[in-house]
């Protein structure tokens, strides 16, 4: 299946000098992992092409293909559209798109569970530059794809498209809270965190939905280990962190508090006694097709381990 596709009545956007590469405050120490590379300007948007991807302008899209960060096999591709009309709720007009995008290739796509009902399984959030977006990602039915997402970004009056694909061996835009082959799920995220649009309005609204307590539970194959793990930031700009692990070697156990920064998309602690750390992060409201009247609100670092880069996220606790 090729992976290149068409997007539709995209529109170019008029070619903008305004500076779309603002620096986070140098006081605070580096993220565990953050994209790096040369940065592409292109109609209006400025972006980093994942490490492992090749970039090529295609007229009124831009084309990224390659194994990405950790791809082993396979090919992952990602393709910006210029801003389109926007039309009606932000999730169906996504889904339109993706469904009519993987038609004009003659295959279809599913959701989690084999139905037709994608907006159902959609992640909504908001970026550190203050632009809304939807996610969605589904099961290709037929060809080399196994998996496709498509972001859309919310510009007022006209959108953003950004659609990916992944063969099977690659597993760079998986479904929501997948495993997928080679943890390359980081590809997308690497994208995602580099993203700048002309225009967006920078927001600190990631310093109050921080605020709350978070946990969840999770495995590392490459450690071997699995965890269960809380997190807690107050209003006052404290941190409480507490995780329990069993492991080959047996239970680990581990307690951190002190105090905590954010700066636009950056989540830095400074643990009492102990050396400060940094994440790109965001906050994310997760739906499901298995849970139509509930959503959840999720805390997403990038953290760094043997594995290498990936996404960790914990739930909104009550």
């Amino acid at each position: 299946m090729p992976l290149r596709w068409l997007l539709i009545a995209a529109i170019a956007l008029v070619a903008c000098t305004t500076d779309l590469t603002a620096q986070l405050r140098s006081d605070l120490p580096p993220p565990a992992w953050e994209p790096i590379g040369a940065r592409i300007t292109w109609k209006g948007l400025s972006f980093i092409v994942p490490p492992g991807m090749t970039g090529t302008p295609q007229g009124d899209a831009y084309e990224m293909t390659g194994l990405g960060v950790l791809g082993r096999a396979g090919q992952c591709a990602i393709m910006i559209s210029g801003e389109i009309p926007a039309r009606g709720d932000l999730g169906t007009y996504a889904q339109d798109l993706l469904v009519a995008n993987m038609a004009s290739l003659g295959v279809g796509i599913t959701d989690s569970q084999g139905g037709s009902n994608l907006a159902a399984d959609r992640r909504v959030g908001r970026s550190a530059d203050g632009w809304r977006y939807v996610e969605l990602n589904g099961m290709v039915t037929a060809g080399g794809a196994n998996r496709a997402r498509l972001m859309l970004i919310e510009r007022g009056s006209t959108v953003v498209p950004i659609l990916a694909v992944a063969n099977p061996s690659n597993g760079c835009v998986g479904l929501s809270n997948e495993t997928t082959p080679n943890g390359n799920t980081i590809t997308w995220l690497a994208f995602y965190y580099s993203l700048k649009l002309v225009g967006a309005t920078p927001s600190d609204h990631l310093r109050g939905q921080v605020i709350g307590r978070w946990g969840g539970s999770g495995a590392s194959a490459a450690a071997g280990a699995g965890m269960v793990q809380d997190e807690i930031f107050a209003t006052n700009g404290q941190y409480d962190s507490n995780i329990l692990g069993g492991a080959p070697t047996g239970l680990v156990s581990s307690t951190g508090a002190g105090r905590y920064v954010v700066d636009a998309d950056k989540l830095a602690v400074y643990p009492a006694g102990g050396k400060p750390e940094a994440y790109l992060f965001r906050v994310v409201e997760d739906f499901s097709v298995l849970t139509p009247s509930r959503s959840t609100l999720q805390l997403c670092k990038i953290k760094f381990d043997v594995g290498g880069p990936h996404e960790r996220c914990l739930s909104r606790s009550n």
